[in-house]
């Protein structure tokens, strides 16, 4: 009896150990990794930006994507750029079009015409009788004879050169219009190259998340199989009640579920990530983790003069108000005449090439001056002319709820920015003292001083304290992203107090 009691104790001893020695060691790679802030004692400025790229001290490795890779080669391969790039050629083609309107005009008209009777003069005819040679009548010939006007098969053509002359200036203002046009299309590229930027980081960032979130997953189910076998042990000697086990049982299950849908995860953050790199979207790749995190107090209303500045979107409501007053002098164009002048060579005959010609001048030259002068249209050019007037008012006040949208975002991703900086500390102490926790309650529960619930909720503790820390930590450098998306940040320094 005394040998078997002395076997089980010597058995609880050993899984004691292995149940401490096996989390600390996973820890204790945890906090090399990922408390890296704090062991530093301060917060120490790692992480730079250069054309609003996040650069820091990352080197890729062995094929491994760090931010600045992986916006590289989306600003490279980013169906969305390339949209815009196309939409900058459009636009300066449609300025080219603008421009050539102002120009003189050479137009070719080419007519071929057969018509069913040849056409005649109308005039009044003298019947006249006639006769054969044996003295009987014959008919009547008219007098005058029919004279013909032209020939039954006709060709022309005509070689002609127009001149805008006046058209209320409303070949200008297109003119004038399409610019604008070039301008907001170059806008909107600078547009979509922050978004993707954006898009870039944030894909990146919960990639990292993600990893972490399954390392976090992983660690927890080891921690839970080998406090599941403890359990079974106690169990069979007696030392634990049925209902204990089971709790430990379906607290492992439910460990191996968020496992895999953490993998899940991953692997759905892994493949938004290949999406925005335009890549293959089963495509496996290395990622450098960050572990340091920058801090700058940021002045809220220096971000605000800054953004009104720079972010595009105000860019281009402003671009679209002046488009508007152009539109509005074009609709009043109509009330003015247009004027053109015109020179013209043409040639008409009977032959394909309009070179013979039996009936009248066979080629002419003509100069002209043409004017048109709309003095009645149902006041179809008013209502242009207001409809363009309340479109620009309408963006008028488009661009006011912008702005304010713009102060929103602005205010709401510092704020977040501060909290997740702040937050890192405090998630870090948590963890420390969640891991303290969960080997405190582990021995108790070797001694038998604590029940297995105690020791779930340790676990449930653990995990979220570094799901904590994580989202912290990521969140951060998430909220950077969007605060340099939220200003127009294309590279510059900003603002901060």
């Amino acid at each position: 009896m005394k040998k078997n009691i002395i076997a089980s104790v010597f058995l609880l001893i050993i899984f004691y150990i292995i149940s401490l020695v096996l989390p600390l060691n996973v820890y204790a790679q945890t906090n090399k990794k990922t408390f890296s802030l704090a062991d530093k004692g301060s917060v120490k400025n790692k992480h730079k930006y250069n054309g609003g790229v996040y650069i820091g001290r990352q080197k890729a490795q062995n094929g491994e994507y760090t931010v600045n890779k992986a916006v590289m080669q989306a600003l490279k391969n980013n169906d969305l750029i390339k949209s815009a790039v196309q939409r900058v050629k459009a636009a300066q083609a449609n300025f080219n079009a603008a421009t050539a309107g102002m120009l003189p005009k050479l137009s070719l008209n080419y007519n071929a015409a057969r018509m069913e009777y040849q056409p005649y003069l109308q005039t009044k005819h003298q019947p006249i009788p006639t006769f054969t040679g044996a003295g009987a009548k014959n008919g009547y010939m008219y007098f005058p004879p029919r004279i013909y006007m032209n020939s039954d098969t006709n060709f022309n053509w005509s070689l002609e050169i127009t001149q805008p002359v006046f058209t209320g200036f409303a070949l200008l203002d297109k003119r004038e219009l399409a610019k604008i046009g070039i301008n907001i299309s170059r806008v909107q590229k600078q547009e979509a190259v922050l978004n993707v930027i954006e898009g870039v980081k944030l894909a990146y960032f919960n990639v990292l998340r993600a990893q972490e979130q399954l390392k976090v997953a992983g660690e927890q189910v080891k921690s839970l199989k080998s406090h599941d076998m403890q359990a079974k042990l106690l169990y069979k000697q007696g030392v634990i009640p049925y209902n204990d086990l089971l709790k430990s049982e379906v607290a492992l299950a439910d460990a191996v579920q968020y496992k895999t849908s953490s993998k899940a995860a991953l692997n759905i953050a892994v493949s938004n990530f290949n999406t925005v790199l335009n890549q293959n979207i089963n495509a496996k790749d290395g990622f450098k983790n960050i572990r340091f995190v920058s801090f700058k107090r940021y002045g809220l209303s220096s971000l605000f003069v800054y953004a009104l500045k720079h972010r595009p979107g105000l860019k281009i409501f402003r671009f679209k108000i002046k488009q508007e007053t152009l539109k509005e002098k074009i609709a009043d164009s109509r009330y003015y005449p247009h004027v053109a002048v015109f020179a013209a060579y043409s040639q008409s005959g009977q032959n394909w090439l309009a070179e013979n010609n039996a009936f009248n001048n066979q080629e002419n030259k003509i100069i002209g001056l043409s004017a048109t002068w709309t003095l009645f249209n149902w006041f179809k050019t008013s209502d242009n002319y207001q409809k363009e007037k309340h479109e620009k008012t309408a963006l008028k006040y488009s661009l006011k709820s912008y702005i304010n949208d713009v102060r929103l975002e602005v205010k709401s991703d510092l704020l977040n920015l501060q909290t997740a900086f702040k937050n890192i500390k405090a998630a870090k102490l948590s963890v420390r003292q969640a891991e303290e926790n969960l080997k405190i309650t582990n021995l108790q529960y070797i001694q038998e001083t604590t029940t297995s619930t105690e020791v779930l909720d340790a676990e449930t503790y653990l995990k979220h304290a570094e799901l904590n820390y994580y989202d912290s930590l990521y969140g951060y450098d998430i909220y950077l992203a969007k605060l340099q998306r939220d200003i127009g940040d294309m590279g510059r320094n900003v603002y901060g107090e």
